[in-house]
């Protein structure tokens, strides 16, 4: 490499990397180095053996590419980006595209599929990758080291007939197209794209391309709540009529950062929202998943963490089984299904196999149904490479049965008989009905609490994004309230997950709140839920 790195991004990432500028600054307080004579003035320092670096990855190639999108064309009214605090470790340098190029090359060339392994990350806010003027020569190097798809997540302003052409070029290639709006007017307006149609324009240019996309759209409250749903739902008929994948509706929210002043009504704006999306899956064949996923689960359903489908993607084998939406998967091959993310993992397994037929038992309006999925009988816009479960879509990923499990060992190891649990709103009531369904736990007393982000503050209220702080501030608060302090506090390990040291967003270290409170604190181990 032979540009700067950003220190706080690497070291969010890498803490030994710190460690080593603290070193050589302590070292260059009472010595100068000196070349031939001269002193060298330090500004900098360089990882000798970058294979010493690499760290455990599943190696998809987003890894790599990510690293392109350092600046955007667009300006959103609601990005995300204008709303990260000062204090969160992720920054992005201003750098050469040239020196960019020479940063994802080096990373190639440190990139082992086969090894599952590569190196450690350094990423900072992530922009549009597209614009970079050596986006798809980093594409066609990826592709000489991976099969794997290559999944993009795209404004669209780049997608002319060209770049199509030479991304199909790289097939598998999946896009995430964040349009938002199918109206030029209002995807002006929305993301200040002086060019929409540019974006619009490329849905049936991917699929006569055969590129599978999702159709990503932030439904804003922009001028008023009737004209965002109106304007949802034509989107979402434009997207069906080009065979989008599916469309993903991702609700809006923000920071006390991006805006001191209430923007709108967060219960008003997202409750009306998913009810049109319900509406609209009624009378579109097109599968529409609302993210996060839990808000729905929790509005609408009385069980949660159920294998039930929302929607079946076009020329799928779950479509062409008839497999539609309220059908709700009780057996698999005749393995019997509990939750959903059994069902997702046999699906999965299914998907990569060379099983030519799958075998489900589905509940339909209170009868049971056998069906046959033909797993060879399937066209665009599903793809055996980019699809993960026959065409099966659910709403959200669920709640994994077996993290009971590992709670329980955490428990046990410490012979607790009083646990603090911090959850999320969104988790917590799935998570409490799988523990009162688990035989686990006898009359061990687990105190589950939901915690504010006080940190990000605005309308943001998702436990991935809680910081050290704000568990420390609730802790503290909780003890002052309650008389009997817990044995133990356990919090899922979903805030910590960006690297391999337990930090949070801000760069703190999970230990910290130990350190504080005086209480045993665990992390239970957990994937962040993305849907």
């Amino acid at each position: 490499m032979n540009s700067f790195q950003d220190i706080k991004n690497a070291s969010l990432y890498e803490p030994r990397i710190q460690f080593i500028k603290k070193q050589l600054e302590s070292l260059l307080a009472v010595v100068d180095l000196e070349k031939e004579g001269r002193i060298v003035e330090v500004d900098g320092f360089r990882l000798k053996n970058l294979k010493d670096w690499l760290v455990p990855s599943s190696c998809d190639p987003i890894e790599v590419f990510e690293y392109a999108g350092s600046h955007c064309d667009c300006d959103c009214l609601f990005c995300y980006n204008r709303g990260n605090p000062p204090s969160v470790a992720l920054g992005n340098l201003r750098r050469p595209p040239r020196e960019e190029f020479e940063e994802m090359r080096t990373r190639i060339d440190y990139f082992f599929p086969k090894a599952k392994s590569s190196l450690f990350s350094s990423l900072g806010e992530i922009y549009e990758v597209s614009i970079h003027p050596h986006f798809l020569e980093v594409l066609r190097l990826l592709r000489g080291k991976t099969p794997k798809v290559l999944r993009i997540t795209t404004n669209g302003k780049t997608l002319t007939p060209d770049v199509v052409s030479r991304l199909a070029e790289l097939k598998p290639v999946y896009l995430y197209l964040s349009l938002n709006s199918a109206s030029p007017s209002r995807r002006r307006k929305l993301m200040r794209d002086r060019d929409p149609q540019i974006a619009i324009d490329s849905l049936p240019l991917l699929k006569e391309a055969g590129i599978p996309y999702a159709v990503l759209i932030v439904p804003w409250p922009m001028d008023s709540l009737g004209e965002m749903l109106d304007d949802l739902g034509a989107t979402v008929s434009y997207a069906e009529e080009h065979d989008a994948h599916l469309v993903g509706v991702n609700l809006p929210g923000y920071s006390k950062y991006f805006s001191q002043e209430k923007l709108f009504d967060l219960d008003e704006v997202w409750s009306a929202t998913v009810s049109h999306v319900r509406n609209l899956r009624e009378k579109t064949a097109c599968p529409i998943v609302v993210m996060p996923s839990m808000y729905e689960e929790n509005l609408y359903e009385g069980r949660k963490n159920l294998p039930k489908v929302i929607a079946a993607v076009k020329n799928s084998p779950a479509a062409g089984a008839g497999l539609g939406m309220g059908d709700q998967i009780l057996e698999i091959n005749g393995i019997s299904i509990a939750s959903r993310p059994q069902a997702r993992d046999l699906l999965f397994i299914l998907q990569r196999s060379e099983n030519r037929e799958a075998r489900l038992r589905v509940e339909r309006e209170g009868r049971t149904l056998q069906l046959s999925l033909n797993l060879e009988d399937f066209s665009y816009p599903y793809s055996r490479e980019s699809d993960n479960h026959l065409g099966i879509i659910f709403m959200g990923t669920g709640l994994r049965l077996s993290y009971l499990e590992r709670l329980k060992e955490i428990i046990d190891s410490y012979k607790a008989k009083h646990v603090l649990f911090l959850s999320s709103i969104l988790v917590k009531p799935t998570f409490e009905q799988c523990l009162a369904e688990s035989h686990l736990f006898g009359d061990l007393r687990i105190d589950i609490q939901v915690l504010r982000n006080n940190f990000f503050g605005g309308n943001v209220f998702m436990g991935d994004l809680l910081v050290v702080q704000d568990f420390i501030d609730f802790i503290k608060e909780y003890l002052e309230r309650n008389r009997v302090r817990p044995d133990l506090i356990v919090i899922p390990s979903s805030p910590f997950n960006l690297g391999q040291w337990g930090r949070d967003l801000t760069g703190r270290v999970y230990l910290e709140i130990e350190r504080e409170v005086g209480i045993p604190v665990e992390l239970l181990e957990c994937a962040s839920i993305y849907d």
